[in-house]
């Protein structure tokens, strides 16, 4: 079957090529909304960890963490707008394509295809660099939370 022959049977074909992109688009602007309330978080977290910096090694190793953290929030953010761009790129291609199918059947339809392929594969990298990147994140502040019950428990001790 030829491309043109199943495109203009199947009206669902290019709601398909649409819907997904516009789909991994709206999940990427909600990993982006979460994760700038998770670098705030970070960044207030540091600020208080600089202030107190004076206070030991602890401190110290604590503020590594949380700049540890930061850096991979931001790498998570800028990898999150890379895949929100790349995945409005596809959808504007696979419109494209529709268009440009619907006139004629010429190579510049391979050119959009291929280009709509390979924005939404760079898309979709992207989102799981970012996603990846959130979870090594998690796993520090789990770590940084529970060194924070280690001590609070050790001073409660203390003072009993």
């Amino acid at each position: 079957m030829r491309y043109d022959a199943w495109m203009t049977t199947n009206p669902f074909v290019v709601l398909s090529y649409v819907g997904g992109p516009a789909l991994l688009t709206n999940a990427t602007s909600l990993f982006i909304l979460s994760t700038s309330n998770r670098f705030a978080r970070a960044i207030d977290r540091a600020r208080v960890l600089a202030d107190r910096s004076d206070k030991g090694n602890d401190i110290l190793e604590e503020l590594r963490n949380a700049h540890r953290r930061v850096d991979l929030i931001v790498r998570a953010l800028t990898s999150f707008y890379l895949a929100a761009a790349m995945f409005a790129l596809g959808t504007l291609a696979t419109i494209a394509g529709a268009a440009v199918a619907e006139v004629q059947n010429a190579p510049i339809l391979t050119v959009v295809i291929a280009g709509a392929a390979i924005v939404g594969i760079a898309g979709f990298v992207a989102f799981m660099v970012g996603a990846i990147s959130l979870v090594f994140e998690a796993r520090i502040t789990a770590r940084m939370i529970a060194f924070e019950a280690r001590s609070a428990f050790a001073r409660a001790r203390q003072n009993e």
